[in-house]
Order: C-alpha cells, then structure tokens, then sequence
C-alpha cells in the first residue's frame, strides 16, 4: 500500500449527468490511471483534494459510491465551511406549513386505483383506498392539477383547507374536469377542475397570482420554492421545499426522449431536506411569490419535470370548454 499523489480535472456537468447520479454537491473528476486504472481506491475517502494553484484545500474525497468507470468523486468544500466553522449550522429541516401559510394549496383524492401515466390512468369507486395527490387553486370555482392524478376517474374528491382541523370534501365528476388538449407525455400533463360552487374564502383560503406572459423562468440564480408531503418521524406533513433551475441540458442527459426541453423545466432537489412526493403542487417564485410551474413527475434518482405556467396561461383563462366537446384522450 503506498500513498500517492492524483492529478484529475473537473468534468463537465452534462459528461456528469450522463455517468453518475443526479447528486448536485459532487465534483466529478478523471484522471491519470493509478489503483488498476481507478483514480480513488478502498481507503481514500476522508483524503484531501488540493489547488494545485494555491495549494489550498478545495474537496474532500468520497466513497459515496466508490469509483464508477474509474473517475473519482469528492465533495466541494465550500458546500461545508458553515458547518466547519459551527458545526450547530447545519441547516434543519423545512418547517410543516400552516393552514394560512397553505392557503392556495388543495388536494386530490381519486377512490380505487390508477395508474400515474398520462394515457392509461383509470379508476373505480374503491372508497377505502385513495391515491392523494397536490393541486392548486386558481379561483374560487377552478383547481389546477397534474391530468394523470385525475385522467379516466369517474371522480375526483377536492380536499380544500386540508392543514386545518376542518377541511372541504367536495366531489367532482368527470365533467366537471378539463384535460390540456396539447397533452403530450409530460408536456402539457395539467388538468383543470371547475367546481360546481364557489368556495369560500378566508384566512386559509385563497388563490394563487399567476405569472406575466413575459415571465421566464431560465434564471440559475433564481431560488423558487415547490410543496408537497413529507413523512418525518411517522407523520406526514405538508411542507416547503426552495430549489433552484437546472440546465436543460442536463435534464436532457438524464431524462433521455421523455423530457422536452422546449416545454418543461427539470430541477434536482436538495435531498438532505426531503423531497415532495406528490405532484399537482405549486411551484412560487420567491421573487414575488407567483405561479410559475407545477410539480409534474419524479423518476427515481432524477431530477423532478416541472411545467412552466406561462404556456398555460391563455389554456387557463379561456371559458371552460363545454362537455360534449371535450377531446378525450
């Protein structure tokens, strides 16, 4: 066993995307070929990663998952000098929201069983079991949600106030839900629900602004918080998560044909503080705390497909298209 020194240079993020997964705090290197061609070896992780420019510290080496294709992996250290310096700061976990803090929030409940796939979702009226997913409320008579959370259900249950210790049960039927006619995949996978009465607003009740057509949402210093469940310590709870853009072009790499980057984003989250596990959520700018997308779908060990709202925008606010003249999917 003899110590040696590695020279490696950083990859790119897309070479990256395409080798290893979609964990965002990784350097990712290659390298001259030492250890039987691996850069990093049983017993390298904890070792230091050195600027051969100023001699100072700039990683830690990682044996998160050993060595894949004989690169090597290590952690940025400026992702930890907070925690170096006072260990008390590692960041907490996201608080559970409020009832009023959840206000343009809602929930879908579909009775029996059904598929989350755009063209074959179904259902039956198993009232014991039922699948929950986000929605959001637009106005007092119009919820917006994923199209595969409610696609093919013969109803729907619209969960309104659902932090609170009295929440609204009202039941939708299929007429009562409007399909994107553009649904493509995951392009355009949104549906609109029209309630039969008008909720009624209050402290815990609300609707959400919606974004300027001018709107774009390509910004990668733009922080935009997204909201689902959480199970933490047995219970689950409603929660805030604040992300930032990731390049389409990774997106690309790591979602292959099933991603359109002329119509969708895609982010990777922070999963040391949870991830969302249901979709038809908001996505709110922290800018001005408006609609700018909403949670799609999530891969395992893939970045979450989020729909931009500006698209939507004329879809959302035509008049609902009558019954008989529903495309049907």
């Amino acid at each position: 066993m003899i110590l040696r020194r590695c020279d490696a240079n950083y990859i790119s993020d897309v070479e990256r995307a395409n080798t290893f997964n979609s964990v965002q705090t990784l350097y990712f290197t290659t390298g001259e070929a030492t250890n039987d061609g691996k850069i990093i070896t049983l017993g390298d992780s904890g070792g230091p990663v050195v600027s051969k420019i100023n001699g100072k510290i700039v990683g830690i080496t990682t044996g998160i998952n050993g060595t894949i294709r004989g690169r090597g992996m290590f952690l940025p250290i400026t992702s930890f000098l907070g925690f170096i310096h006072d260990p008390k700061s590692v960041k907490p976990l996201p608080h559970s929201l409020t009832p009023n803090e959840a206000k343009f929030i809602a929930d879908i409940a579909v009775p029996g069983k059904f598929l989350t796939v755009t063209k074959e979702a179904y259902a039956n009226a198993d009232e014991d079991f039922q699948i929950r997913s986000n929605a959001i409320i637009l106005s007092e008579t119009e919820i917006l949600t994923c199209a595969h959370n409610v696609h093919g259900a013969p109803y729907v249950y619209v969960i309104v106030n659902k932090l609170s210790d009295n929440p609204t049960k009202i039941k939708v039927t299929e007429d009562q839900i409007e399909i994107h006619e553009k649904l493509s995949g995951f392009a355009f996978d949104v549906a609109k629900i029209t309630l039969k009465e008008p909720l009624e607003f209050s402290e815990n009740v609300g609707s959400i602004d919606l974004v300027q057509e001018d709107y774009k949402l390509n910004d990668p210093s733009e922080i935009v918080s997204v909201y689902g469940d959480m199970t933490l310590d047995g219970t689950e709870r409603t929660r805030r998560f604040d992300i930032k853009y990731l390049n389409s072009a990774i997106c690309e790499s790591k979602l292959g044909d099933r991603f359109d980057a002329n119509q969708l984003m895609c982010y990777t989250l922070d999963e040391s503080m949870g991830t969302p596990f249901t979709f038809g959520g908001p996505m709110v700018s922290k800018k001005n705390n408006k609609l700018v997308g909403m949670t799609i779908f999530r891969f395992p060990d893939k970045p979450v497909i989020f729909q931009p709202i500006v698209p939507l925008l004329d879809w959302i606010r035509k008049p609902r298209v009558r019954c008989n003249q529903r495309r049907r999917i």
